[in-house]
């Protein structure tokens, strides 16, 4: 009897050892069951935001896209225009000057006045007018450039300071615009070319 009350004491603390395994088993079931809904929740809220952001942000660039090329549009077609009217009116100063000058400047090499000269840069032509007044150039400006986008094109006139104070084309290009200044420096040798005297 002693035995049967051994095997049966051990038979009921096995049963209790049991369940309390079963009960600690189905209570981490339901803890992580919860935890990995909470987190499929969160997940599909932050793709959700994710998806919105991205939305916003297609919008905004098509916005943005639509905007500059309507700008860019406008810009050309009015810098055609006010291209056209600058060349009759440079032109017809330039002839004129050149005409009252041609007496005092004959012993220079470069004739005095305002000449034109154009380049090839990355986004296309650039066209510049150079001053010259006894064989010194005094000024450069860029009077076109339609093609060329403009922070390299005005990281590349950064090269005008370098040919008004070297009184040369011979200077090094700007890194980082080397085309847009490269342009630059072709369009001034062909103001230069234009303006020698024969």
């Amino acid at each position: 009897m002693n035995n049967q009350n051994f095997y049966l004491r051990l038979i009921a603390l096995l049963l209790i050892i049991m369940a309390v395994f079963f009960y600690n088993g189905t209570v981490k079931d339901k803890e992580q069951a919860q935890d990995i809904a909470d987190l499929t929740a969160k997940t599909e809220s932050l793709e959700k935001q994710q998806d919105q952001i991205l939305t916003a942000l297609k919008e905004t660039y098509e916005e943005q896209k639509t905007a500059a090329e309507s700008n860019a549009s406008s810009d050309v077609s009015s810098e055609a225009d006010n291209k056209s009217e600058k060349d009759s009116t440079e032109d017809k100063e330039n002839t004129e000057q050149a005409d009252s000058e041609e007496a005092d400047d004959s012993d220079n090499v470069y004739k005095n006045g305002n000449f034109e000269g154009s380049g090839t840069g990355y986004g296309g032509t650039i066209t510049v007018q150079v001053t010259l007044e006894d064989d010194t150039i005094t000024a450069v400006s860029v009077v076109s450039a339609p093609g060329e986008d403009s922070a390299y094109l005005s990281q590349g006139e950064n090269v005008i300071n370098s040919v008004i104070s070297e009184q040369s084309t011979d200077v090094d290009t700007i890194s980082g615009a080397t085309f847009s200044s490269t342009g630059i420096l072709e369009a001034v040798n062909d103001a230069l070319s234009k303006a020698e005297n024969a």
